[in-house]
């Protein structure tokens, strides 16, 4: 499972334009808005700082199309405990190698983007709170027992489960229509959001074509994330497209 975290800027050196370094707090032991408690102490940085990237809103995987991008990553990154904050310190790309990283840069010293959001896996199994903070309580917050730091982004609104719903909804049709041109239109949309996900590979290695099934009304997307999704970005992509076109 892989989760987000939010941060914001925590200083701004006077040495930034040569550096074009700027440091972030990204977690504390505070509750965040999903209802989690992340412990600073139970941080697992090893993987990231030996190879740490930065991205901007998360996008560095790669989608399920195939639209690989090498200036979606933006600049590199270290983290380390200071406080009982999660620091982590981006270094942004030269502009001349990666305008992406050149106005996302400039904008974090204008002021206009401010926060970060840390993606990472849990190490081990977390717990629910007591009382109040119980799963069924009036304030259920769960606490990690150990979490491994995957990347961090530059994010444009914090915390926005329903920008991250309509992300999900557009690579749905996204997909669909990747495959419609992938298989020449042979299929109307309504026949390609019936079929399998299995069908439509067999389809794609010419090896079979899948059974007909009566044209219906389009699937909806799922309006709630499960929380136990798969670990990186384009598996959740995939797993979402799924889940709408897979009956």
């Amino acid at each position: 499972m892989k989760t987000n975290l939010i941060g914001h800027v925590r200083r701004l050196a006077e040495n930034v334009e040569e550096t074009r370094t700027i440091e972030f707090v990204a977690s504390d032991n505070t509750r965040d808005a999903h209802g989690t408690v992340v412990p600073v102490d139970k941080w697992d940085l090893t993987r990231f700082n030996s190879n740490g990237i930065i991205g901007y809103q998360h996008n560095v995987y790669g989608d399920m199309c195939g639209n690989e991008d090498p200036d979606r990553v933006i600049g590199t990154g270290q983290a380390r405990i200071e406080d009982n904050q999660l620091i982590v310190s981006m270094t942004f790309e030269p502009a001349e190698l990666n305008p992406l990283a050149e106005k996302i840069f400039r904008k974090i010293l204008h002021g206009t983007l401010k926060a970060v959001s840390v993606g990472f896996v849990p190490t081990k199994e977390g717990a629910w709170g007591e009382g109040e903070e119980a799963k069924n309580g009036s304030n259920p917050t769960y606490y990690f027992d150990g979490q491994e730091l995957l990347e961090v982004s530059v994010v444009n609104i914090p915390s926005n489960k329903n920008a991250l719903k309509r992300g999900f909804r557009d690579n749905t049709v996204d997909a669909i229509n990747f495959i419609y041109r992938a298989l020449d239109g042979r299929f109307r949309y309504s026949e390609i959001e019936d079929m399998k996900v299995r069908d439509i590979l067999d389809l794609l290695d010419e090896r079979k074509a899948p059974e007909k099934t009566e044209e219906g009304e389009a699937p909806e997307v799922p309006e709630d994330i499960p929380e136990d999704r798969a670990t990186d970005d384009a598996d959740v992509v995939l797993a979402e497209a799924e889940l709408a076109i897979d009956k």
